[in-house]
């Protein structure tokens, strides 16, 4: 085999691999895997020098990506599996084959390997550690370029760079474990010398992902930014409420009449959702106070919230924001995300309705003229994922087949696997098949009409005594109609969705058969709600009344998740509408109108955001059109141009 020789000044890409693969004659099957994940990606196969070849990236990116868009196979979830198996096994051979350190260097780790390994069982019967404590050692081995006594924290951060968050709480494990044989084992004989001379360092926590609770900061700052929030969410009522207090309180009518004039004309409506809003703003305030902490400020020595509106502390905030985005591999790149904007938007509305403060308006406005480049306004483009998603439905059609017919495939299959668990007496497997059907069921409204994640989260098969229910059955299994009023929709306009046919099978099936049997295996109360569960509805609009008992959104994604194993597209239940709009604008194209109907969006909106036409298909159905009409039409075109 062809050892590549070490070159830690440019990272390996998968053309690195390819062009390593191809030489020493690695399997084909592998090759082959290797190759689709351009294509599983939406790039394009010439791209594959851009990938990078660490198993980290491998893991976060390539492993979890659509692979119905490689493979036509009627069992998606084990062929990629398969495919992912294939790729791991021939990234990790490439990377063993490229000399990391010193042979003596691995040597030694293989001693302290060997050292636990003998030493592993239980302990309780006298065992120094427990079975498998070598493997984490076995992972350091093969992903350190340093001996063990040679060590250092540059060397362990570069490693744990690479890592997804499961794979940095192994790699987190492992170095304890060998900070444990540094404390207790360090003079053994048998591997004197092949430890460093002090515990090693663990890797710092993710740029990102440092996070400070609303109740972790100081009652008195939290006092006051409460009530600069009430003020924020004030209403036209609760203005006119203010106003006769301090007419009582013996104010000038003239001041008060001028300052609720200035009220009405400086806002044209206050918060739909006012818990939705004050998670934001809350959101934007503890920003502020990372960054403030960061410029030395002490978190318990703050009293006011308009101490942090500074332009030193607001410049902090978003250069440390971008950074963040720019080096992190996990984050979105931040010329593609809204979340500056939203930050800085929430804070600007702070200051000018809950402070008052048009001096601190203009500070915050000003931090988004400087930072331009990163301000995306939502709804300005198509997300890249949404456009991936697009761009496969429109070259495979079928991936669109896939699409279409999802509650059916993946109900067929949830119930094989209900039935097997049922026949074998094991009930995690009848389980398994009981979630996967409640996947779908969600597939079933959203192939039907797509609607939002809360929307489904809220779907209720029956009234409460304060909000209606959402399903009524026109004819019993055939045919059902969900409609959701105007203040359950995100744009206040009633929605109606109808199933039929298989759609409308697999919802009665699962209320009616599979529902109840699906409550006792997880021990829930019975709820309203569609698929039941023990959370709580989450950023529900002013004025509705919920009850507890439905799904989180961490249940439906792994539930959603569980049905695009399935039928082999990466795609979340929002982008269903992206993908409905695709297909309707395919038949049709440029019907923007009826796709905009469909999602009971605006016309302007779907041009924007939703789905791909760019007059292609609309070209070549004029050309068939024309040709078919006057076959030598374009024959006589060329010869004028000529």
């Amino acid at each position: 085999m062809t050892p590549l020789t070490s070159d830690f000044d440019r990272p390996h890409t998968l053309h690195d691999v390819l062009t390593w693969a191809t030489d020493n004659a690695e399997p084909y099957a592998a090759i082959c895997e290797l190759r689709k994940i351009p294509a599983r990606l939406g790039m394009i196969d010439d791209d594959i020098g851009l990938i990078p070849a660490d198993l980290g990236h491998f893991e976060s990116h390539i492993a979890p990506s659509a692979y119905g868009v490689v493979s036509k196979s009627r069992d998606l979830k084990s062929a990629r599996q398969r495919g992912n198996a294939r790729a791991r096994a021939l990234l990790k051979r490439f990377h063993e084959s490229i000399v990391l350190m010193p042979k003596d260097g691995r040597t030694e780790w293989s001693k302290l390997v060997d050292f636990v390994q003998n030493r592993e069982g239980f302990v309780d019967r006298g065992a120094l550690f427990t079975t498998g404590k070598s493997r984490g050692l076995m992972m350091l081995r093969a992903r350190f370029r340093v001996p063990p006594n040679a060590l250092t924290t540059v060397e362990i951060e570069r490693v744990a760079a690479d890592l997804n968050s499961e794979k940095r709480k192994a790699f987190g494990r492992a170095l304890k474990t060998l900070n444990s044989l540094i404390a207790e084992f360090s003079d053994d004989p048998e591997i004197d010398g092949l430890l460093p001379s002090k515990p090693v360092s663990l890797p710092r926590p993710v740029l990102g992902r440092e996070r400070i609770l609303w109740t972790d900061l100081p009652e008195a700052f939290r006092s006051d930014a409460e009530a600069v929030i009430q003020r924020a969410l004030a209403r036209p009522e609760d203005r006119m409420t203010e106003a006769r207090q301090r007419i009582e309180a013996g104010e000038d009518a003239a001041v008060v009449l001028r300052d609720l004039d200035e009220a009405a004309a400086g806002r044209q409506r206050a918060p739909r959702n006012p818990e939705s809003a004050m998670v934001g703003w809350r959101g934007a305030i503890t920003w502020l106070v990372l960054a403030a902490e960061r410029r030395g400020h002490r978190r318990d020595l703050l009293e006011s919230l308009v101490a942090l509106f500074t332009s030193e502390i607001l410049e902090s905030a978003c250069t440390d924001q971008i950074n963040r985005s720019t080096v992190s591999d996990r984050l979105k790149d931040p010329a593609k995300s809204q979340t500056l904007k939203s930050r800085l938007t929430a804070l600007e509305t702070l200051a000018k309705h809950g402070l008052k403060r048009p001096d601190l308006v203009a500070i915050v406005e000003l931090q988004k003229r400087f930072h331009q480049d990163y301000i995306r306004n939502a709804g300005k483009s198509m997300t890249d994922d949404a456009r991936q998603l697009c761009d496969a439905l429109i070259r495979k059609p079928s991936l669109a087949g896939n699409f279409v017919n999802a509650p059916k495939t993946i109900a067929s299959r949830a119930i094989g696997w209900i039935t097997n668990g049922q026949t074998e007496g094991n009930p995690q497997k009848e389980l398994s098949g009981l979630r996967l059907y409640a996947a779908a069921v969600l597939f079933a409204v959203q192939v039907s009409r797509p609607v939002r994640s809360s929307n489904l989260i809220g779907l209720r098969y029956r009234s409460t005594q304060d909000e209606p229910g959402h399903i009524t059955w026109v004819k019993k299994k055939f045919h059902a109609e969900l409609r959701f009023p105007a203040g359950e929709i995100k744009n206040d306009r009633e929605v109606s969705v109808h199933l039929y046919g298989d759609e409308a099978h697999i919802l009665w099936t699962w209320i009616y058969e599979l529902r109840p049997r699906y409550l006792k295996m997880r021990d829930l109360t019975d709820t309203t709600y569609v698929i039941p569960g023990a959370a709580n509805p989450r950023l529900i609009k002013s004025g509705m009344h919920l009850p507890p008992g439905c799904i989180a959104p961490s249940t439906l994604s792994e539930l959603w998740r569980g049905g695009t194993d399935i039928i082999g597209l990466d795609m979340t239940p929002h982008q269903c509408r992206h993908a409905v709009a695709t297909l309707i604008l395919a038949v049709e194209p440029g019907n923007f109108s009826k796709a905009a109907a469909v999602l009971g969006d605006t016309e302007d909106t779907v041009r924007r955001h939703y789905g791909r036409d760019n007059g292609a298909e609309a070209a070549k159905q004029v050309r068939a059109a024309l040709k078919s009409q006057h076959p030598d039409i374009f024959t006589k075109m060329k010869r004028r141009v000529a």
